[in-house]
């Protein structure tokens, strides 16, 4: 087994802030040589603080000594869902808390080639900026990345919409959680941007870019992006974790797309929708989907109708699959109708007399949710300085 080393080529720097609006910072973060995470709490009346920690502390704890298996880290983020689930339901005062959690794990596999985990859980996000072009790697566990999946709003709009506050997946909300993997290579001189959804609210991808290639040292960046999200505002807190590759795999070429794609975790699953601000949660039912009147009334979301955004990734869920029962079944109703109505017409002496038929079909599914794919949107934003360089 390869042994992992205690000084991996990287060089980080990270920031956090309580922010202009709010009085208490529920963001956690961790920075070690080996392992890297922000996590965002939420329940309120320091309910928040105590997940995020739980969160960052386990990360640290479980994983700080360096690990060779992706199957390790996965574990230590469920480890940590367990733990905050349950304090939430063993803690009046704790109930109802939960975090967001994106991390970065350094891996050493047999072959002794340095590999990078990126593990996500809600939204907050890690991005990754290469030859001066940034990608967002991680997709957001939000109704708002929902809604800007299925194109009823764009990403500009999810920046500011009233339900952007609205996760449908975090730690301690549930007893298990799914956690959604990639493994990536060292690439020299990639610089990857974790962070809390107090930056993305109020800083746009364009400005995030323009500041990394502007700051040659991981600490200036962050702290760069850290006063830019108060300059824009600063309505919640922010956190921000920034880490340099400075040894590694050559760059490919330009022409090479970043491979980002989810290795591991689903976005199509039955989910809860959770208000981070109220630290409520309940079923999520997504776009287009109904709920009783019972449930309505304390629902945190809006039906809205689906969108058929024609992608080629998009998978045929249940949905389509009730769609195509219910058709064969107003088929087979109309076939029936036309049949009694030429008996009828067989068999009536009279011409003039007229059977009328009224036929209603009623289809209710009480849970259908679009599947969207996996793979996070792509940023492809160009800085006018030369990438940094580590340090």
């Amino acid at each position: 087994m390869t042994d992992l080393p205690t000084t991996p080529a990287l060089a980080w720097g990270a920031a956090t802030d309580t922010g202009r609006v709010r009085t208490e910072n529920e963001d956690s973060f961790v920075a070690e040589p080996l392992v890297f995470g922000v996590a965002d709490g939420m329940g309120g009346h320091a309910a928040g603080e105590v997940a995020s920690a739980i969160a960052a502390t386990m990360l640290r704890d479980r994983l700080g000594a360096g690990v060779h298996s992706v199957d390790v880290a996965i574990a230590a983020v469920v480890e940590a869902n367990a733990a905050i689930f349950q304090g939430a339901h063993s803690n009046a005062a704790q109930r109802g808390m939960g975090t967001t959690l994106t991390a970065m794990v350094v891996l050493a596999a047999a072959d002794g080639q340095r590999r990078l985990a990126l593990l996500n859980v809600g939204d907050s996000r890690t991005y990754v900026m290469r030859a001066g072009r940034l990608r967002r790697v991680t997709l957001d566990h939000s109704y708002v990345q929902e809604l800007v999946s299925t194109g009823h709003i764009t990403e500009a709009e999810a920046r500011t919409h009233p339900r952007r506050n609205i996760v449908t997946r975090a730690l301690g909300i549930e007893p298990t959680v799914r956690v959604d993997t990639w493994v990536l290579p060292f690439v020299q001189g990639d610089r990857y941007v974790l962070c809390s959804d107090g930056l993305v609210d109020e800083v746009d991808d364009q400005e995030i870019v323009e500041l990394l290639a502007a700051c040659p040292t991981p600490q200036g960046a962050a702290d760069a992006l850290v006063a830019a999200a108060n300059e824009r505002g600063g309505r919640d807190n922010v956190t921000i974790v920034v880490v340099d590759v400075l040894e590694g795999e050559q760059p490919p070429s330009d022409a090479v797309d970043l491979d980002v794609d989810v290795a591991w975790g689903e976005n199509g699953v039955h989910e809860r929708l959770i208000d981070a601000e109220a630290g409520t949660s309940e079923p999520a039912l997504g776009p287009g989907a109904t709920r009783s009147p019972a449930a309505a009334a304390g629902a945190v979301t809006t039906a809205l109708p689906m969108v058929d955004t024609d992608s080629p990734r998009r998978r045929f869920g249940v949905g389509g699959l009730l769609f195509l029962l219910a058709l064969g079944v107003i088929a087979m109703l109309t076939v029936t109708l036309v049949l009694v109505v030429r008996h009828n017409a067989d068999n009536e002496p009279s011409p003039t007399s007229t059977t009328v038929v009224t036929s209603t079909t009623v289809v209710t599914t009480t849970s259908v949710r679009a599947t969207t794919s996996t793979s996070a949107p792509t940023t492809t934003l160009a800085s006018t300085s030369p990438p940094p360089t580590g340090g």
